[in-house]
């Protein structure tokens, strides 16, 4: 601070003055460090872009004090981002800095921007709560005002969850199911904005979830484990870290075989040295129609069928396990669903192998299939069913003339051509018309339940509607059944 500057490390990399673009640093800091696994990567770069290109004269830094642990230091950015190649290592890469306090005591700033100062990351941006509105007040010499209700409107940060894996990343990962890590955060279901929401406060904090929360079985255990925190020189990579993304690396997701819950059941399995006899016991005893063969390290050898069983005592008067052991590929964790169809239906079964490809966690039968297909079909049958009965009914007593004033821009020209959410409104002024034995308010409130239902499912995620939601859906097609009983 004597020097008047903030000092990014990153000894690897030379002077990134040049780029500029994010492509053109990610280059870079690829070059300098090829080993580092693509979520290292992704976020380094995030980080020193940050430093070099987005940091403006003027804007507040905040740095919580080493030497002072219970005091905090404040200033101001005075000038563009420097490389100095003569400075001794973990000094080259600067920006100037007025400090215009160093002696802010922790105690004036509230928790929750404690809370956003607490990060991994060497370079974030804190900017939940008025964080900057409420650094200025700090800079000012008085205490935190806090944020306005605006600023926390709808913010379902789980905090404390957040601390805690921070606290523990140096001993054991926290750990939990994406279930209970959704929840956390008001959450049942992997929306885009919910995925985005999450994605954001981990990676405000450093963290990111292995494996990957986006796409696995909602009951699948994660770790809450660091995310690209700034290179020391020994820091070890591994395999997994291989597969951590921060939000802006990922895909477009798909339906991923580790997404249904049999791809994440233990796996039934007999051993090459077992005899037929033993695997035919667990099979009638446990109703299987197919057993995998894995050795003792965890070694797929194929699997034993029923019509494989068959097939070896017809050709072979003791027949041993291995006479009737077929070769059954094993598909990926994360390979796409849908481009596995025709073989699960044609084999009526796939086993399913870890991400690393090492071991197999589970078993994807043709009835899986089947079962997850009812289960993300059913609700869409359910809504149209919904719709063409609220048309039939409506277009009956209410004219085009009259639907006309529930749409601006172009007219209506029939019925048809309300949308779901539109109806409640038609509901609410020609509700006596449809002469239903039925309370208004209950019908209309059900109607706008089911519209929140048509709109979750128009966004792609790997979760099924949960039990109320189907509730809700079931209940008001019945109703309307019942009001109106025909086809």
């Amino acid at each position: 601070m004597r020097e008047g500057l903030v000092i990014a490390g990153w000894d690897e990399l030379d002077d990134i003055s040049d780029c500029t673009t994010r492509d053109q640093m990610r280059a870079r800091v690829t070059e300098a460090y090829p080993e580092g696994p693509n979520g290292r990567i992704a976020n380094w770069t995030g980080q020193l872009w940050r430093f070099a290109q987005e940091m403006r004269p003027g804007d507040l830094v905040v740095i919580p004090l080493k030497t002072r642990t219970d005091q905090i230091a404040i200033g101001r950015v005075t000038g563009r981002y420097l490389y100095r190649a003569d400075a001794p290592e973990g000094f080259r890469h600067v920006r100037p800095v007025r400090w215009t306090r160093t002696d802010v005591p922790r105690s004036d700033a509230r928790q929750d921007l404690l809370h956003s100062m607490g990060s991994l990351l060497t370079i974030c941006a804190l900017e939940r709560h008025g964080a900057a509105r409420r650094i200025a007040v700090l800079e000012a010499g008085r205490p935190d005002p806090g944020p306005l209700p605006e600023e926390v409107a709808g913010d379902s940060t789980p905090y404390e969850l957040l601390d805690q894996a921070g606290d523990t990343l140096h001993g054991k990962p926290l750990r939990m199911s994406i279930r209970e890590m959704l929840g956390e955060w008001n959450a049942s279901r992997r929306t885009p904005s919910v995925v985005a929401k999450i994605e954001a406060d981990l990676a405000s904090k450093g963290l990111t979830t292995r494996p990957a929360f986006t796409d696995s079985w909602i009951d699948t255990m994660v770790e809450l484990v660091p995310l690209g925190v700034e290179p020391t020189g020994d820091e070890p990579v591994t395999d997994n870290e291989a597969d951590l993304v921060d939000a802006e690396e990922l895909a477009p997701l798909t339906v991923v075989v580790g997404s249904l819950a049999s791809a994440n059941r233990t796996v039934v399995s007999v051993s090459p040295t077992d005899s037929l006899r033993a695997a035919t016991t667990k099979m009638l005893g446990q109703n299987y129609s197919q057993l995998a063969v894995i050795d003792e390290h965890g070694g797929f050898h194929g699997a034993v069928t029923w019509e494989s069983i068959a097939k070896a005592q017809l050709t072979r008067n003791e027949p041993a396990l291995l006479d009737a052991r077929i070769w059954a590929p094993p598909v990926g964790y994360q390979d796409d669903l849908l481009s596995h169809f025709s073989l699960i239906s044609a084999q009526g079964f796939v086993f399913v192998q870890s991400t690393d490809r090492k071991t197999i966690v589970g078993i994807v039968t043709a009835a899986d299939l089947n079962a997850e297909f009812e289960t993300r079909v059913r609700p869409i049958a359910k809504l149209e069913e919904a719709e063409r009965r609220l048309r039939r009914r409506v277009g009956e007593v209410v004219t085009v003339a009259e639907l006309q004033r529930f749409r601006r821009g172009r007219p209506i020209n029939t019925v048809a051509d309300l949308t779901l959410g539109q109806y409640a409104y038609v509901l609410d002024q020609h509700f006596d018309r449809l002469t239903w034995p039925l309370d208004k308010d209950t019908v209309i409130g059900q109607l706008r339940a089911v519209c929140d239902i048509r709109n979750d499912l128009m966004h792609f995620t790997p979760d099924p509607l949960d039990a109320t939601q189907l509730n809700n859906l079931d209940g008001f097609v019945n109703l309307l059944r019942t009001v109106d009983p025909r086809p």
